[in-house]
């Protein structure tokens, strides 16, 4: 057991410290952006639906990996439907177009739903042996992710509608839960978790749908 520890703990370091070398070289690249982002961050149309995004990646990134396809996916879907919920949120309190506050706030139900699904799986889950690839592929998506939220991202195409922009920001939010999920399901064990992220995939894609359906709506 303590060489298994002492395993899962040389993953998690050099995983983080590789994230840390990406996460600085993208840093380093948004240095030239720091007014147009500031420009961006204080926009009624943007900032409220931006935010959560940020929030959500934050957390993501702060997670330490152990390898455990199982284990680190449950962690990662568990931010990422919060997210999805801060996000679902703002455009019920804040969006002006009814069928798309509509949608939201089913669909706010039902990340709910799936939040208190991935909670009681991961009170099962403990970290077992470590899968480099999906540690290599997870971390590429996840940098991915990150990416879009920096200049020439998500925030570039947003514009002074608030319900286009939510439409925008939740079909990147979908995008990306499809990608971990699909992921985890090339080395995933669990048969909940499994179930659960075969299940997003679908759901995620339909609700892509819908959202696109709903923009020829906004003036």
């Amino acid at each position: 057991m303590k060489t298994l520890h002492t395993t899962i703990f040389a993953w998690s370091l050099a995983v983080v410290l590789a994230g840390s070398s990406l996460a600085a070289c993208a840093q380093a690249t948004t240095g030239a952006a720091t007014t147009a982002s500031t420009t961006a961050s204080t926009d009624p149309a943007k900032t409220p639906l931006l935010t959560p995004m940020r929030q959500m990646m934050d957390k993501i990134k702060k997670l330490q990996p152990t390898g455990d396809p199982d284990f680190d996916y449950a962690f990662q879907a568990k931010i990422h439907t919060q997210g999805e919920q801060d996000l679902l949120k703002q455009e019920i309190q804040n969006g002006k177009d009814s069928s798309l506050k509509q949608m939201a706030q089913s669909l706010l139900t039902t990340a709910q739903s799936d939040a208190a699904a991935i909670d009681e799986t991961i009170k099962q889950l403990k970290p077992s042996r470590p899968n480099q690839a999906f540690t290599q592929q997870q971390s590429q998506n996840v940098q991915a992710m990150a990416l879009k939220l920096q200049q020439g991202g998500t925030a570039d195409k947003l514009t002074g509608d608030f319900d286009k922009n939510f439409v925008t920001v939740l079909l990147d939010h979908r995008q990306d839960a499809i990608d971990l999920a699909t992921t985890y399901l090339q080395y995933g064990k669990n048969s909940t978790l499994r179930d659960y992220a075969q299940k997003l995939v679908t759901k995620a894609q339909t609700e892509m749908t819908q959202a696109k359906a709903a923009l020829p709506k906004q003036n």
